[in-house]
């Protein structure tokens, strides 16, 4: 059995887009169970204050989507890797409109970057034989329709499926592959104030049956469970962190706490 210490003592954590958000939390919250953290991301203003917060994280301002990267982070031996980036379409586009360009864009930074870091540092992981875990970040929007996103909810949906394809070949070296599915998290991406118009903003709260928003340190705190020995048994499953959002299925409570298949009314 675990004893109460640090989850993560011992063990080099590789978490990209680090700086913000999800990705600072999740680095925090590492860096206080014992892990040495390589916190990769493209924003160096956001790296330095970081740095100044958890000055024992390794620094690393880099592109995670540029394959360049991926080749420096094969050097590092690394037991737990967090692919945390991703991106969406801001406004949201209908498909026939989309830019095809676009569609490429959104692949490099929500399904080709896992892919290409997870596979730089996959065989350092095995060949080292003392196990390890991969945390992938989708969304809920990997397991249900969202009009104007579709082409991010399909890479999404891919990254998913990554996950589940992956933790058959790699569990034999105990190397543990697993998901997580925000949804209604606030971040500095995905601002409330940004995200939900002024008129809609008293209903927020009524969207999950756990209310909202979440915060970061929600997806942090999962992160470190599926990182740690605690789930030494859990391998190629999403676990979704959303309040209940996605077990609603389309259902809305109201004020005096009945239930609505349908949006609330202004």
């Amino acid at each position: 059995m675990l004893g109460p210490g640090p989850l993560l003592e011992g063990k080099t954590a590789l978490i990209t887009g680090a700086a913000k958000g999800i990705g600072a939390a999740v680095t925090r919250l590492f860096v206080e169970h014992g892990a040495q953290v390589i916190a990769v991301d493209i924003d160096g203003a956001a790296l330095g204050a970081l740095a100044v917060e958890v000055p024992s994280a390794r620094i690393v301002e880099a592109d995670a989507t540029d394959p360049a990267t991926a080749a420096q982070c094969a050097g590092f031996e690394v037991d737990v890797l967090v692919n945390n980036v991703g991106h969406f379409l801001r406004p949201a586009t209908p498909f026939a409109e989309a830019d095809p360009d676009e569609w490429a864009r959104l692949g490099v930074v929500n399904f080709d970057h896992a892919l290409r870091m997870t596979h730089a540092v996959l065989p350092g992981m095995a060949a080292r034989g003392r196990g390890g875990s991969i945390v992938n970040m989708t969304t809920v929007e990997a397991h249900r329709g969202i009009p104007g996103q579709t082409v991010y909810a399909s890479y999404k949906a891919a990254l998913r499926h990554f996950t589940r394809s992956l933790a058959l070949e790699v569990g034999r070296d105990g190397i543990r592959v697993n998901a997580i599915a925000p949804d209604l998290i606030e971040t500095p991406q995905v601002p409330y104030e940004r995200l939900v118009t002024e008129g809609d903003r008293d209903k927020w709260p009524l969207w999950a049956p756990l209310g909202g928003p979440g915060r970061p340190d929600d997806i942090a705190g999962l992160a470190l469970f599926l990182a740690s020995d605690l789930a030494r048994y859990v391998t190629g499953t999403t676990v979704h962190v959303d309040g209940g959002s996605h077990a609603a299925g389309g259902w809305f409570a109201r004020p005096d706490g009945t239930w609505v298949n349908r949006p609330l009314n202004p």
